[in-house]
C-alpha cells in the first residue's frame, strides 16, 4: 500500500501546479553544475528532517528523543565551537544513527569572509565533528553567493539547502510551524529547523518549545507511513535536485547581531 498524498503532491495534480512544477525543474536542471541540492525527486514516501546551530546540552537531547520515540533519523548540522566543547553530544547523535553535518566554526556569514577564512572555518568544524562527520555543508543564515559556494566545494563539500522552511527561528507557535512545514512538503524533501539558535535577533526566539511540540506533531501525524532519514540516505533513494540558491540578508539584520 503506498503512502498517502502530502498535501503539495496534491496540489501537482492540477494541471497549472504541473505546469509550474515542470518550469521549476528545467530552471533546477541547469543549476546541477553550481547549484545548491534543496531536495531529492524520489517515489519514495522519505523526508530529511535538518537541525541547524547545535549542538545544545539542553536542546539536543530532547530533540534526540522525540526522534526516538519514532525511529526517526535526522541530520544535525553543527556549529564547530559548540562541537569541540561537547564531543560527547556530538558522539551521541551519532550512535543514535544521525548525520553530523559541518555548519561552519562559529556560525560566521560566509559572503562577508575572504576564501581563507571560509578554508579555516570548514577545516576546523570538520575537525570537531570527526570522526562523525559527513562532507555535508550548510552555510550559516543561509547566505551565499557564488564564490562561497565554489570554496566549499572545492574543500569537499556539498551544499545543502532545503526546499521546507518552517521558520522556527523566531517565536511562532507550533501550529503555524506545522501548517508551514506541511503546505510544501513533498516525497524527498529536506526540512530546516534548528535544535538551538547560535545567533538570533531577540533572545524570545531561543525558546525551543515550539520548535518540539511542532516536530512531535509531524512526526505522530506522519512517521506511520513516512520515513525521516538523514540526507546521505535520502541521496541514496532518488535524484538529486539542485537550485540557484545565492542568498544575503539585509545588512541591518547582521548590524542587529553585533
Amino acid at each position: 500500500m503506498s503512502a498517502p498524498l502530502l498535501p503539495y503532491e496534491q496540489q501537482l495534480l492540477k494541471p497549472a501546479e504541473r505546469a509550474k512544477e515542470l518550469i521549476k525543474r528545467l530552471i533546477a536542471a541547469t543549476a546541477r553544475p553550481l547549484g545548491t541540492l534543496i531536495r531529492v525527486a524520489t517515489d519514495e514516501p522519505a523526508i530529511a528532517l535538518t537541525f541547524d546551530d547545535g549542538p545544545d546540552l539542553d536542546e539536543t537531547p530532547r530533540v534526540l528523543d522525540l526522534l526516538a520515540t519514532h525511529g526517526a533519523h535526522a541530520t544535525f548540522f553543527m556549529v564547530g565551537r559548540r562541537a569541540e566543547a561537547h564531543p560527547e553530544l556530538v558522539a551521541r547523535v551519532a550512535a543514535a544513527g544521525h548525520a553530523v553535518a559541518n555548519h561552519s566554526w562559529d556560525h560566521a556569514s560566509f559572503i562577508h569572509l575572504d576564501r581563507r577564512a571560509r578554508h579555516e572555518q570548514l577545516r576546523r568544524t570538520a575537525a570537531a565533528l570527526a570522526p562523525q562527520g559527513v562532507p555535508l555543508f550548510r552555510p550559516p543564515f543561509g547566505e551565499q553567493d557564488l564564490a562561497s559556494l565554489v570554496d566549499a566545494r572545492r574543500a569537499g563539500f556539498t551544499v545543502v539547502g532545503w526546499d521546507v522552511a518552517a521558520e522556527d527561528w523566531r517565536d511562532y507557535p507550533a501550529d503555524y510551524l506545522v501548517e508551514r512545514t506541511m503546505r510544501r512538503l513533498r516525497r524527498g524533501s529536506i526540512v530546516v529547523l534548528h535544535d538551538s539558535l547560535y545567533v538570533t535577533e531577540d533572545a524570545r526566539y531561543r525558546d525551543r518549545g515550539p520548535m518540539r511540540d511542532a516536530l512531535s506533531t509531524l512526526l505522530d501525524r506522519l512517521a506511520a507511513t513516512y520515513r525521516f532519514v538523514t540526507v546521505p540516505e535520502l541521496l541514496r533513494l532518488g535524484r538529486p535536485v539542485y537550485w540557484h540558491h545565492y542568498h544575503r540578508l539585509p545588512a541591518a539584520f547582521h548590524w542587529k547581531l553585533i
